[in-house]
This record gives structure tokens, sequence and C-alpha cells, in this order.
């Protein structure tokens, strides 16, 4: 299924530690100008430590001359530069898609359900194809009601006729006025993907920032034994209070009061003041261990509903689960920076949301929970491990027709091109598939001993119409589709001055196709046809296989 820009088409370290995950390995190599020599870019180092930890990442690159064999060297360096805020959107073109050349030709559609409102007057269709016969008049501020999506860009009517996507917005105007047509209108055969705005102010004057949020109605909360629960309702209880001291129901053994507290800490980020320390079972009672005095987090709270306010303020202007997600997403990613240190600030919202800017992957995972907490969007943290074995957490959270993954950690690159807003989407809202080979032992925690615990068994994540590059119209089914929607990217992004250039495909012989070297060679000179200050194009090499996401990164000169 396809859609336009924001709409719907689309820790334990130890049995004392909760902290430290790894950011997964991402590989970019670049093409230099004919006749140049081999160059090398940094290869950018993070791993995780047992009692600090530190975390690394490998970025190896490759600089190979267009018309020799390959050369590979590294290096080591430090990344210390955190990514600042932009808007909750980008604006980005995407590639013209092959038109129905023949009233015959089929579509597929993919059912959805959803408000939306007519961006520009336009007449429905008979037929999801380019120049089907006009059925009825739309005008500008109109709402219609979605019933599926085609993968020829055309929304279906409850009435079964077809509104093309470039008409179309899920937000609300503010004021709605009629555009006079004395004829139908033609749609346009390439789709043309037009970032969606959101009405009136971003800072919501009237937005309540009051965490409310049941743990009674949260997914892992309902899947405990009775005496589970009623330790987790003690904790949080206690916790609230800044009680140190908590009941422990009879029946329970240190394997269930380390499931339970693991779950309290990762899916309660309001209770930020607690630390990532298990605590010590002395009889039938635990001992909590709070980080900062109440006070102190009082002072902490102020900062986070004053920024919590301004997220959310933006999350409201939009309608749509996705781009309400994508508002969220975007602005965890550059606010906020990995971090080599794992604790209560790291691990929690009290960077993420306080200004501090520094986050594990529990910071990032916990962070999008809290303001998806707020927003009425349900949402969980899961953790395990990646490939390399070290503690990773990321989010599942529930979008118009099911449970997606949502990985905010593997989403902020790491590489600093010298710009900000460096921002990607190879896991917005993804299915299990996507993450199979990535993302392990999925919702267990690791003891001193090596053992494992489960915490809780996530809900099943099968769909894909909310993953990004179909919900944002930037997946293609054949070659040239894909080729020249990389370079409708390239042209977006070097616009705006923004790094990333990226689609999926839906064939693996595509996505090899379009990293081959004579492709990638044609990009780069693609770019710096369009622009002298553009140094090279780098390639993305790891990540991207299991999403069949190609995706090329733009270094600039300056």
């Amino acid at each position: 299924m396809k859609k336009k820009i924001s709409l719907i088409l689309a820790v334990l370290m130890a049995a004392s530690m909760l902290a430290g995950c790894k950011k997964t390995d991402e590989d970019s190599a670049g093409l230099p100008d004919v006749g140049s020599e081999t160059t090398s870019m940094s290869e950018l180092t993070k791993m995780t430590t047992e009692e600090t930890t530190a975390e690394t990442t490998t970025e190896t690159t490759t600089e190979t001359e267009e018309e020799t064999a390959e050369e590979t060297t590294t290096e080591t360096t430090t990344e210390t530069t955190t990514e600042t805020t932009t808007a909750p959107s980008e604006t980005t073109t995407a590639a013209s898609a092959t038109a129905a050349t023949t009233a015959s030709k089929q579509w597929n559609e993919t059912e959805i359900s959803e408000t939306l409102y007519i961006s520009k007057s336009c007449y429905s269709r008979e037929k999801a194809i380019v120049g089907s016969e006009a059925v009825k008049k739309y005008d500008v501020g109109q709402k219609i009601n979605i019933v599926a999506a085609t993968d020829t860009g055309y929304y279906k009517l409850a009435d079964g006729t077809f509104i093309h996507s470039d008409y179309v917005t899920d937000q609300k105007p503010a004021s709605q006025t009629t555009a006079a047509t004395t004829a139908p209108k033609t749609e346009k055969t390439g789709q043309t993907t037009t970032e969606e705005k959101p009405s009136g102010g971003s800072s919501g004057g009237n937005v309540n920032t009051t965490y409310n949020r049941s743990y009674e109605d949260k997914y892992p909360y309902q899947q405990l034994s009775s005496a589970e629960k009623e330790l987790y309702a003690n904790i949080v209880e206690a916790a609230e209070s800044f009680n140190f001291e908590v009941a422990m129901p009879k029946g329970l053994d240190s394997n269930d009061v380390f499931k339970v507290y693991c779950l309290v800490f990762n899916q309660e980020p309001q209770l930020f003041w607690l630390s990532n320390k298990v605590p010590d079972v002395y009889g039938d009672m635990l001992m909590l261990n709070i980080a900062i005095s109440e006070s102190e987090a009082a002072k902490a709270q102020a900062k986070i509903d004053k920024i919590a306010k301004e997220v959310i303020g933006k999350v409201n202007g939009y309608t749509s689960t996705v781009s309400k997600l994508k508002v969220i997403h975007d602005w965890v990613i550059t606010n906020n920076t990995f971090s080599l240190q794992g604790n209560y600030t790291t691990c929690g919202i009290y960077n993420g949301l306080t200004g501090e800017g520094e986050l594990q992957c529990q910071g990032y995972a916990k962070t999008v929970l809290y303001l998806c907490d707020l927003a009425g969007i349900e949402c969980m943290v899961v953790t395990g491990n990646n490939t390399e074995g070290s503690t990773h957490a990321w989010n599942v959270v529930y979008c118009d027709n099911g449970y997606y993954i949502l990985d905010t950690t593997w989403d902020d690159p790491i590489i600093d091109y010298g710009k900000s807003s460096y921002v990607r989407y190879l896991f917005f809202l993804a299915n299990d598939q996507m993450i199979k080979n990535t993302h392990l032992n999925i919702s267990t925690m690791a003891k001193s001993d090596g053992t494992r615990i489960k915490l809780y068994d996530p809900p099943a994540c099968t769909k894909t119409a909310c993953y990004y590059f179909k919900a944002y119209n930037k997946e293609y089914s054949d070659v040239d589709s894909a080729k020249q929607a990389m370079f409708d990217e390239i042209d977006a992004a070097i616009a705006s001055g923004k790094q990333v250039v990226h689609v999926r495909v839906t064939d693996h012989d595509i996505w090899d196709e379009l990293r081959s070297k004579a492709n990638w060679k044609e990009f780069q000179n693609y770019a710096k046809s369009k622009d002298d200050n553009v140094e090279k194009v780098l390639q993305l090499t790891s990540l991207t296989e299991d999403v069949l996401v190609v995706q090329y990164d733009i270094v600039y000169k300056d």
C-alpha cells in the first residue's frame, strides 16, 4: 500500500543493574572522484562494559576508485556531537510511480479505516488509475472516510470510488474554504509526496502533561500472575511515595523479583528517579534504590512537563497515528544522542525530556513510551540483545491496524557529517520479520550468572501498511522506479541540506542492483552535479538488507 507523507497509507547487566544497550554496526562506504587516491572515513566504535555500560559502534567505510578495484581502510574515532532539533516532519519528493496504461490494469488494495480531508478540490474516480472517469466533486476541507489504499497511489472511499493521494491530507484544516472548479482535473501520473503540516501553533497551550496512564491497562502487566501483579503494584506505589520499603507477596522467588522489577523499570517511565539497581531482598521486604530526592525529582518533573507540552502540542496537530508517531520518533532522535554511560539518567526520561540529551537504548525507548502514554497511543518497551550480545531496548506500538516495532536508537545514526537533523527510518513501524536477525532474545533480560529471564510475550507485529516506506510512498517494485526515486530523494535532500537518502524495494535483487558500483557511481555523480558543496556519497551497508532499504548518505564539504 502507498500513501502520502504523513498519511495512514501507511538492563539489566547483572543481578544488580538495568543498563547497557549496544548500538548496532552500520557501515558506509564512499566513491571518490575519478582518479582520486583511496581515502577512508572513521570507524566508530562504541562497546558496552559491565560496570560503565560504555558503548561502541564500528563504522567501516570503503573508498573505492570508480575505475579500479576496491580498497578498504578503517580508523577509529569517537563521536561526541549531539544532534539538534528539527521540524516534526521532512519535506521530501518521492519518485514518479508507474501509471496504469490501460483501463484493464488491476491494482492491489490494503484495507484501512481512516478519516481524512481534501487538500485540493478534485473529483473522485471510478477506478484507481490515472484518467479514469470522474464521479463526484470534493472541495477543500471536506471530510472523507477511507476504507482502503491502493498501490497506484489512490484512496478508496466507502462508496467504492477513488481519490488520488495528491489531493488528500490527514490534517484537519483550521478553516474550510471552497475552491471552485469548472471541470474534472486529471491527476498527475507521478506521485509527489508532500509534507503534512500541523494546524495552529506547535506549543499546544491547553496540552495536559499529567501522566495518568494506569499500569493495570498495560500489556506487559496483564500477563503477570496475581502475586507478580501485587509486587508490581507495591513497587509502583512505593516509588511514587519515595518509600524505600516494598512488601513482597508470598510465593515469589528471586527470579520473580528480577522479572517484576525489570518490568516496572521499563514500563513505568514516569518513575524516572528509580535506580537501575535491582532491589535487595530482606526477608519479606524489598529495599528500593531511589537515585534522587523527592525535591530533586520535582524540579526535574517541571522541566519534563515543559518539554513534553511542546512535543505533545506538535503531536496533537496531526490526526493520523502514523503522523503522531513520526513527530515523537523525530523529536526523540533529533534531541538526543547515544550515551557511553548507563544509569538512571541515561536509561530513562530524566535525560530524554529534561534537555540533557544523552541516552542509552532504554532511555530512547522509555522516552518514546512516556510521550506515547501522554498522546494516548498504546506503547510498551521490549528488551533483548543484538547480534553481538549487547543488551538492547526498543518499542512496540499500536498503529491503525495492528502492532508495529519502533526503534529510535537504531534510527539515530552515530555518524556525524557536520550537519544536524540526520534521521533515518529503517525501524519506523517495522514488523517482526524485518528484525528477526538483528533483535534477539526478545523480551528477556540476563542476570549476572547469564540466566535469561523471560519478562512477557509482546504482541506479534505482522503488518506492513504503516511501515515508513509504505506509509510515505517510498517503496518500489522495479529498478527504474526505484532509481528515479533515488534521484528525487537526492534532489530533496540537497535542497533541504539533509544527509540521508533512502527508499525501500520489494525484492532483494532490486536491492542488490541499486547498491551496485555502477549505480552508486551514478548517484554520486548526480549529487555532485546538483550541488558543488557535495563531497561524496556513502553507502549504508548494515541494517538495511532485512528491511530491503537502499540508503545513501550525502557528505557535504563544509
